[in-house]
């Protein structure tokens, strides 16, 4: 199996067309072990920064972006024939306390802020859903009659829902639950017949249970897979397939720093020596995430850091390893050494079933901070990289003497070479951040009572304003904000055009060298709406030659002006004028318009 990028780290391309080949890649592995269900993608918005599975989702912190790109994903593993499962529904958050804790939402929070990423699936035709642990406002969201409503009647999945691994409560098929995995203990033919017999249940509701589970095997074609036999232990990775983790790997790197333009290293005399420092950068390099999100590569092939950047170095440059990760032993071993570049190699993982400690990379007893501390302490920062391999948001609050920073969310098997093609200058880091990296531990303040919850309910008290939301709503700036990414070259935005809901402007390349830019368009709703100042609602990527320029469209959605009605139950817009930023992060404001409603 092909060890890939996890679901993160490729929602970092802000690529939808990347996003399509990596379901569909996705898709023909699971075909060809047999499978004719993926259990995934994982597309649940990141309320919470050290939960443990945020790494297992595709939509970061923003339910737009969730929606934009669950669509292509599930398309393209269901375009090998394979049905897609869009999981976890809903308002599954956390994993302290997962399989019990109250997640008490209310009904504009979870339609704005949880619903559009499923709803994002669904349009694309997603087969089936996964209903999640956690109970929503006291009733198990696997028989949970408001939800399970909302998800078929009200968003037309016409699909079946299957319950998470015992997360089934009793037969539920009432309620709006299709199938009990991984047994049949509350779902089996003894308690449906006797279900038949008291009335409880009718057979009505048992045909439509099954005719949801054959329609999307007709639709999508799952019958007319060769490949009947199941065989997990078999190979089907491919080299096709590691080309693509690849080259996700390089799209999908965010550079966050680059002091005078430090990188790419691509004018090296041949001459040069690169010392790669910590054991992360070889025999612990990070790749991916624990849980069931985890993948075992095929053949050892692996790619640490070293063995990319040394196989991946221009002729001449010699690459060595400072093979350990304790601080006064790295510095002692870079003192009075001429190295021209040092790159310290970081990271921390996580995992399902448990949240991260914090986001410091000293979690968990690690010395990551106190390494790069100490070899920016006898290494100028005009020489030292920082290349982390992380979950989700991290703190930053060592790379003052630091000259790059490069970060990627588990970038899967062929994590060096990846990391050597940005570094030399054979690729760029195309990736944006898709969640807001803060300045201290818990910047949003969460109370007790939001996370992890007391006496095992979780209250959203902060109702939409989580990620950047909050940021823009108590005007703080982040230490690297939502959608933020350096490349390799310069971007001008000019001319917008606001016509209708149409919204047009120029993008030109105006640096050295061909890159490319995540366009973002972001809304305000006028001040009666009662909405957070800022919210993504269209972005585009577009490569550029240098000196190229490009018309850039976005045509908003009535959808994307409008907010949800508690009294009418419904999506209501509201008169008023509507600001249009055109951004290339929450921080970086290119060009400012209006929409007005009357």
């Amino acid at each position: 199996t092909t060890a890939f990028p996890c679901a993160l780290a490729v929602a970092a391309t802000w690529d939808t067309d990347a996003i399509f080949a990596y379901g569909s890649a996705m898709g023909k592995e699971f075909a060809d072990k047999g499978a004719n269900v993926q259990l995934g993608p994982g597309v649940c918005v990141a309320r919470v920064p050290v939960n443990g599975r945020n790494f297992e989702y595709v939509s970061g912190e923003d339910p737009y972006l969730g929606w934009k790109l669950a669509g292509p994903l599930v398309q393209g593993i269901q375009s090998q024939k394979v049905i897609a499962n869009a999981k976890h529904w809903v308002n599954n958050n956390q994993e302290t306390n997962r399989y019990d804790v109250n997640e008490v939402v209310d009904e504009r929070t979870r339609r704005e802020m949880y619903y559009p990423p499923f709803e994002g699936a669904i349009e694309a035709g997603v087969g089936s859903f996964m209903c999640s642990y956690n109970k929503v406002n006291g009733k198990w969201s696997c028989e949970n009659p408001d939800t399970l409503k909302d998800l078929k009647q009200d968003l037309g999945f016409d699909g079946w829902v299957m319950s998470d691994w015992g997360a089934t409560h009793s037969l539920s098929i009432d309620a709006g639950l299709d199938q009990e995995m991984p047994a049949s203990i509350f779902l089996n033919e003894n308690t449906i017949m006797q279900a038949l017999s008291n009335g409880s249940l009718n057979e009505a509701q048992i045909n439509d249970s099954v005719v949801r589970m054959l329609t999307p095997m007709y639709r999508i074609g799952t019958f007319d897979l060769t490949t009947n036999a199941s065989n997990v232990a078999k190979n089907v990775s491919t080299a096709e397939h590691v080309e693509l983790s690849r080259r996700l790997a390089s799209e999908g790197t965010i550079l966050l720093k680059n002091e005078n333009d430090m990188l790419p290293l691509d004018q090296l005399s041949g001459s040069e020596k690169i010392a790669v420092v910590g054991t992360r950068g070889d025999k612990d390099a990070i790749y991916h995430g624990d849980g069931s999100g985890r993948v075992f590569s095929a053949n050892g092939s692996l790619i640490s850091p070293y063995n990319g950047l040394r196989w991946g170095a221009p002729e001449g440059v010699t690459v060595d390893l400072v093979n350990t990760s304790d601080p006064q032993e790295a510095a002692n071993a870079l003192k009075g050494k001429d190295y021209d570049y040092v790159v310290v190699c970081v990271g921390t993982s996580a995992s399902e079933g448990i949240d991260r400690d914090g986001l410091t990379l000293n979690a968990n007893g690690a010395t990551d901070v106190d390494l790069i501390n100490a070899v920016a302490g006898v290494v100028d920062q005009s020489k030292l990289i920082v290349a982390a391999v992380i979950p989700g948001a991290i703190l930053t609050d060592w790379d003052d003497g630091v000259g790059a920073v490069l970060v990627n969310f588990f970038p899967g098997l062929q994590y060096g070479n990846a990391l050597a093609d940005v570094i030399f200058g054979k690729k760029e880091p195309g990736g944006r951040l898709p969640l807001t990296f803060p300045n201290r531990e818990n910047e949003v303040g969460f109370s007790e009572s939001d996370f992890p919850g007391i006496n095992g309910t979780a209250v959203y008290s902060e109702k939409m304003l989580i990620g950047y939301r909050w940021y823009m709503h108590n005007q703080v700036k982040p230490k690297y904000p939502f959608g933020f990414g350096l490349g390799y070259t310069e971007h001008k935005y000019s001319d917008l055009q606001i016509n209708g809901n149409n919204v047009t402007f120029t993008l030109a390349n105006i640096g050295k060298r061909m890159g490319s830019e995540i366009v973002q368009l972001y809304v305000q709703l006028p001040k009666e709406a009662n909405e957070p100042p800022m919210q993504l609602k269209a972005f585009g990527k577009y490569v550029l030659d240098a000196g190229e320029s490009t018309t850039v469209s976005f045509n908003l959605r009535d959808r994307d002006l409008s907010i949800w009605s508690v009294a009418n139950h419904d999506w209501e817009k509201l008169n008023g004028e509507y600001t249009i930023f055109i951004a290339a992060s929450t921080q970086d404001i290119r060009l400012k318009g209006s929409i007005t409603v009357q």
